[in-house]
């Protein structure tokens, strides 16, 4: 009897629809800079609400571009949560602005309020909050004051906070289009904002610091080359109205995960607040102190269900030595697990995956 096929952690399904978008781009001949991009910004606008979003090559340079728009230098902080993709608090540095870590809520993985409350300081200049593994942060608690609050909202596209989509929360929200996304275009990035000033300048900026008047251009100020092209915005537009299934989708296999992990010892199960709706780009649990994370997830991949760790502690990578101690984040960077979740999975693999953890956790 043969195995069965490895369960992958993300597995991106497209149909003739997303075929047939990108044949229209070849046949057409304009791969930059054209009526898919401009589609795809309504339509991402639209989905969360806002007047404006700009597309991107990716959500790190979504929230660079961000930064940069609003004229953060050399001598200006950002707080930002030190549990979190490095692509986050490398976004700061690229602009010369100093980088304030602060520690995580144990429970949603996302900034801690108090702590946040106590970072800030007179050179804080934006805080950036990170919606982590689709998760909103508790925006309910977060008082920044007058400091811009930028979301990292890669991973959260359909998500919720308070009734609101993710997207229009904050002075400007980042997403990701990775493809490990819920919506991805393999890669490309889309930032949102109610802005109409920052909207323009976010425009300008990453399309080399232009604005076009009939066919000439004007260079207004230095900028980026930061276009998302036409295939990419195609493949992405061809997505947005299945979205809120796909989240759905993702919904139903991730209570159905915690329904079969809640008897397994040594897991900790993902926490959804209930100001939140979470989307589930990833479902990640915490296993106990006692547990080696990293051999488990070698016995899992074994077994044929593909894991890895949350994310990084920020201040434990190389690149931010130096920047103060978090131990909630740490703890998480050492005993997170994220495990398969997405639409292509079958009705029966969710009891796979738990299976094969209860099985692991008995033998290590």
């Amino acid at each position: 009897m043969s195995s069965p096929e490895p369960l992958r952690l993300a597995a991106p399904r497209f149909g003739d629809d997303a075929l047939d978008a990108l044949a229209e781009v070849l046949a057409g001949g304009r791969l930059t800079q054209g009526p898919k991009v401009a589609a795809f910004e309504e339509a991402i606008a639209s989905y969360c609400g806002v007047p404006h979003a700009v597309a991107t090559t990716s959500a790190s340079t979504a929230l660079h571009v961000v930064l940069a728009a609003l004229d953060l230098g050399p001598g200006d902080e950002v707080v930002v949560p030190d549990f979190t993709y490095p692509a986050t608090g490398n976004a700061v540095l690229q602009t010369g602005a100093s980088l304030r870590l602060v520690d995580v809520d144990p429970r949603t993985y996302n900034v801690d309020p108090d702590r946040l409350a106590h970072a800030l300081t007179e050179r804080t200049k934006a805080v950036i909050a990170v919606d982590l593994f689709g998760l909103p942060a508790d925006y309910t608690a977060l008082d920044v004051g007058d400091v811009p609050l930028v979301c990292d909202a890669a991973c959260a596209l359909g998500a919720e906070w308070d009734g609101r989509r993710c997207g229009a929360i904050g002075a400007a929200a980042c997403f990701s289009f990775h493809p490990r996304k819920v919506l991805t275009t393999g890669e490309g990035g889309m930032v949102t904002t109610a802005d109409d000033a920052l909207a323009a300048r976010l425009r300008r900026l990453v399309n080399h610091g232009s604005e076009r008047d009939g066919w000439r251009s004007t260079f207004v100020e230095p900028g980026f080359n930061y276009r998302l092209s036409e295939l990419q915005a195609a493949l992405g537009l061809v997505q947005v109205p299945h979205h809120d299934a796909v989240v759905e989708r993702r919904r139903e296999l991730a209570a159905r995960l915690s329904d079969l992990l809640a008897d397994v010892d040594g897991i900790e199960l993902p926490f959804e607040p209930p100001y939140a709706r979470h989307c589930w780009q990833a479902y990640v649990c915490v296993v106990d102190e006692d547990v080696d994370r990293d051999a488990l997830i070698a016995a899992l991949r074994e077994r044929g269900v593909e894991s890895t760790l949350g994310t990084y502690a920020l201040h434990a990578e190389p690149a931010y030595a130096g920047s103060g101690e978090f131990p909630v984040s740490l703890s998480l960077a050492r005993r997170t697990l994220a495990l398969p979740l997405h639409e292509k999975l079958a009705d029966d693999d969710p009891q796979r995956v738990a299976d094969a953890i209860g099985d692991c956790l008995r033998r290590l």
